[in-house]
């Protein structure tokens, strides 16, 4: 596994678990995470449960009223909107059927809400010119009439202001805006409502800061976009397109429905994503969804999904009489209890995740006042358990195998965590957070519990911080101005007061971006990274934004503005939704531009030149009879240097980062415009999604026809030395789909709807792996996949400079596909090296691959790697491998960084200051030894390593011998914090 694949995981296993906790939030805040099979009201038609609590009574609404008015003089504002946003763990979940509400003031600053459901709430106002105000974890009661709930708005604030449109230009009248702060704790985030007026303006007062902005409207489907205030107005629009929906029933096999099920929907293009629960007819409607093939899976006790029913849904188009089948699931019950005491935790919300399927499965209530949960619709495979509570840690990563029955007793404990208070100084408003000081293969979700930790300062500096796990951390205060200050921060069992957070000044660099016409490149990505970063040999993570990489986006001048950066070498890269735009003054278009900063300088007069976007490739859109086609789907994404296939991943993620389609018009013809220097690949898909096409390396200037075809279907059979593997996972790229179970006694698979073309299948089970492409026509294929049994691999690890075993490492192979595997290493369990160093790693997929040894909680640092190749089946003894030793104290940094030649370390930077610009180290000095022991004993690639910044301890001595120039040169550095 190279460094980047290393790099690749550990994002991926921060993605996941960031996913289940961010995203998993229904409408109310972005996509589904995988596949939610179980999250579902109770009160299914079969398949009760020992913890089964029974379908609810409604409950009888509240109403609550108040006044807004202005700080300065008290009078009431006219026309501000107040957001009631339910601020409970419902809303992570996507189980609560009850949006943000909203409330207009008339002239006098009264406003009032009837119908809001029992809960908790955060109540916000804005209105334009003042800045808006909220009261946090608003509780309100069933049938209550609550009054009394004023806000007063102050003056000041910056406008952000835009038009929100459809795909053909017209205005949006009646689009709600939601805006957020960016760094909001998930369990409770203030929704600030604007609303755009008849031709489609809106406008809002926002604070200094960065944000993310969903917009909506029942007839269209929804857009969301990040943006930072810094000081100036800013402008952020919006286009919208024509939403479908989707009218059902959920049905067992038998045809009988399944009431209260949660129904929800996957749309491949985005903007398709929705759910809802089932009434007690088990019919379901699903609204504002994009067009294209949608996916629908439904859930409820007793039942899940095997495999999702397929809807062909055109731009605006209304279906009816959808059945959604689901087959018998089993049910994880148990109790939620309190790691001291032992008693029950009522209040919880819990679920599972399987990494190898995708599958989510949610309990739809939270547990009872003695703890007790059920989750529902689980199919069999291997899962990660997740609890969330009000009052206590998140707990991640308890392993629960569900094979061909249900899962009772389980016992999931839960710790309080303690409460850290404190105050910045100078006082003011600052973001604070929780920083791991390490981040492992193995545990990464112990480091997730602290990085779910956010608050922030009052006026006057002080804030508290609740739920805090212990460990050893570093909390960080942020200020929008760029000033940061951190603290070491050791947690044991005590709460601990009187925490100070020092402010320090940082470092900014201010420019402008131009292309190769001198025209200014508006809302593109500067970001800028210490050079430092790129050599040091291991990967850290960017927690929240407040490590060493920071970005800012270009007004509509090209002008941006970095702050909060530290002093040493920065490099700049400009991106937009494509990926790096190349520089057009450097010596390779690739090369970023290097600013060096003093401390706490502020460096002005930057001037970032880019290639011009102003490329354009125009096209007709034909079907098998060359005629054209109206209403196409097209998408042009840039391709990768060294890509020779372009997969429906990559256009997947160009699509979610914002690069915008286009549809052809009636003569079939489109034209792609502001285009940047590169090959492209051109996809086309009809609106419903049954025919697609796709053109690969176009040049700019080209004028193509790409012609549509309709998809294929791939059958096979999936066999293990002659007989059918009964059980399976089947993944295909393209289409780049989750992978699908099979269960089948000859061992056959189905898959529907494959765009034509070349397509590479794998198949996993538990016996074994294998894999086999060929090019799908438009039309039925077949495929047969022959399994290679699982072969295993062992060693022994010692470190480079004792020789001595070393203990505790983690081991990963890069042909280790078992999905049961991956949890156990994410969950310390995998494979590890015991007291004698030695490991075993079963189910390795035969073939050439590669062997990377972790520390188990220091960093996604690569300590080692070894090539190997295996056959079908075999114990493969890989002898003894040198590794570097972990760190064991916090990381540290010695100020420098190599470039690695053959078996030459060479001194590439020297930090300012350092301890190698200390001790005089120079660049281009080349490492001879460290510690006494000669690079050619260690090898120059583990010596780098040894030395990178991240590997290095605070406060260890390391003694480096250099060769300057054939002049011998010993120097003893000692480690300082990074």
């Amino acid at each position: 596994m190279r460094r980047n694949q290393v790099v690749a995981l550990g994002v991926l296993v921060l993605v996941i678990a960031l996913a289940l906790f961010w995203k998993l939030r229904g409408k109310a805040g972005g996509d589904a995470a995988g596949e939610l099979a179980g999250s579902a009201a109770h009160g299914g038609t079969a398949g009760g449960a020992t913890h089964a609590k029974g379908a609810r009574a409604p409950a009888a609404p509240a109403s609550l009223s108040g006044k807004v008015t202005r700080k300065a003089d008290g009078s009431g504002v006219d026309g501000a909107v107040v957001s009631l946003a339910r601020s409970e763990l419902d809303t992570m979940f996507g189980t609560t059927e009850a949006p943000t509400l909203t409330a207009t003031t008339n002239a006098q600053g009264t406003w009032t809400a009837t119908n809001v459901p029992p809960g908790r709430y955060t109540i916000a106002a804005t209105a334009r010119g003042l800045l808006p105000a909220s009261l946090d974890k608003l509780v309100v009661a069933e049938g209550e009439s609550k009054t009394g709930i004023d806000l007063a708005l102050d003056t000041g604030g910056i406008r952000v202001s835009g038009t929100v449109t459809d795909v053909g230009g017209g205005s949006v009248s009646g689009a709600r805006i939601s805006v957020s702060k960016a760094s909001s704790s998930p369990l409770a985030k203030t929704e600030l409502i604007a609303m755009a007026g008849p031709d489609g303006k809106y406008e809002i007062t926002l604070a200094d800061g960065d944000y993310e902005a969903s917009v909506s409207h029942e007839d269209y489907t929804h857009a969301s976009r990040n943006f930072s205030v810094a000081g100036q107005p800013l402008t952020v629009d919006f286009v919208l397109s024509p939403g479908g929906s989707i009218r059902g029933v959920v049905v067992t096999r038998e045809g009988r429905p399944l009431a209260g099920a949660l129904v929800l929907a996957e749309g491949k293009r985005g903007h398709g994503d929705s759910n809802i629960r089932a009434d007690d007819k088990g019919e379901f409607a699903l609204h504002s969804l994009g067009s294209g093939l949608i996916s629908i899976k439904a859930a409820g006790r007793g039942y899940a999904s095997q495999q999702a029913t397929v809807v062909e849904l055109g731009i605006g188009e209304q279906v009816d009489g959808v059945r959604v089948i689901v087959d018998r699931a089993y049910s994880i019950s148990g109790t939620v209890v309190d790691s001291g005491s032992k008693k029950g935790i009522p209040g919880v919300r819990l679920g599972a995740f399987s990494i190898g399927t995708g599958q989510v499965a949610v309990a739809p209530d939270p547990s009872d006042a003695d703890g007790t949960f059920e989750i529902v619709g689980v199919r069999p495979g291997s899962y990660m358990m997740f609890a969330i509570g009000e009052t206590t840690m998140p707990e991640i990563g308890k392993s629960v195998e569900v094979v061909d029955k249900d899962i009772t007793d389980l016992v999931i404990e839960m710790g309080v965590g303690v409460t850290v208070s404190g105050r910045v100084e100078p006082g003011t408003i600052a973001a604070i957070s929780v920083e791991p000081t390490q981040i492992g293969i193995g545990n990464i979700f112990e480091a997730l519990k602290a990085m779910l930790v956010l608050g922030e300062s009052d006026p006057t500096g002080a804030f508290v911080l609740h739920h805090v796990p212990p460990g050893s951390f570093k909390l960080r205060a942020k200020v929008t101005d760029g000033r940061t200050g951190t603290t070491p921060l050791l947690v044991a069992t005590a709460d601990m007061t009187g925490v100070v957070v020092k402010l320090e000044t940082r470092g900014s660099i201010t420019g402008r971006v131009v292309d190769t016409n001198n025209a200014p490149v508006a809302r593109v990505h500067v970001s800028a990274s210490a050079k430092l970063d790129k050599d040091k040999g291991n990967f850290q993570l960017d927690m929240g934004g407040n490590g060493n990489n920071k970005g800012s986006l270009t007004a509509a001048d090209g002008t941006f503005r970095i702050v909060g950066l530290e002093d040493g070498v920065h490099e700049l890269e400009v991106s937009d939704d494509q990926g790096e735009i190349p520089c057009a003054k450097c010596k390779s278009p690739k090369d970023p531009v290097e600013v060096t900063l003093a401390v706490a300088e502020a460096k002005t007069g930057v001037v970032l030149t880019v290639e011009a976007r102003d490329g354009v490739i125009k096209g007709t859109v034909v079907d098998k009879e060359k005629k054209p086609v109206a209403d196409v789907w097209l998408t042009a994404t840039v391709e990768r240097e060294g890509d020779d296939k372009f997969t429906d991943y990559d256009e997947m993620m160009a699509d979610s980062r914002g690069h915008p389609p286009t549809l052809t018009g009636d003569d079939g013809r489109f034209t792609f415009t502001n285009l940047r220097k590169g090959d492209y690949t051109l996809t086309a898909e009809t609106a419903k999604g049954t025919a697609r096409a796709k053109l690969t390396h176009v040049k700019l200037g080209s004028s193509v026809t790409l012609a549509l075809a309709p998809l294929g279907t791939l059958t096979g059979k999936v066999t293990l030395n002659g007989e059918p593997a009964t059980s399976f996972l089947m993944s295909c790229d393209p289409p780049g789909g989750d992978a699908r179970q099979f269960t089948s006694a000859a061992g056959t698979y189905e898959l529907e709807r494959i765009p034509p073309g070349h397509v590479k299948c794998s198949a996993y089970g538990d016996a074994g792996r294998g894999s086999g492409e060929l090019e799908v026509p438009a039309g039925p294929a077949t495929l047969d996949v022959k399994l290679a049994p699982w072969a295993t691999i062992t060693g022994t690890v010692v470190s480079v400079l004792t020789g001595q075993p070393l203990a505790g490492l983690k081991m990963i192979a890069s042909g280790d596909h078992d999905d049961s595997t991956i949890a156990e290493t994410l969950t310390g369990k995998g494979p590890t090296s015991d007291a004698a160093g030695r490991f075993t790693i079963s189910k390795v997929a035969a073939g050439k691959g590669t062997l990377t040894v972790m520390p188990k909680d220091a960093g996604f640092v690569e300590l080692a790697r070894r090539e190997y190749d295996v056959a079908p089946g075999q114990r493969l003894d890989l002898g003894t491998i040198k590794v570097v030793p972990p760190r064991t104290g916090d990381a540290g940094t010695l100020g420098l960084a190599f470039t690695l030649d053959g078996e030459v370390l060479t001194v590439s930077s020297v930090k300012p200051g350092g301890p190698a610009a200390t001790g005089g180290v120079q660049v281009g000095d080349k490492l001879v030894a460290i510690n006494g022991v000669p690079v050619a004993t260690l090898t120059a690639k583990l010596a780098q390593t040894l030395v990178a910044s991240g590997s290095v301890t605070i406060d260890q001595q390391y003694k480096l011998a250099f060769d300057r120039a054939g002049t011998p040169l010993e120097v003893v550095l000692v480690g300082v914090r990074w």
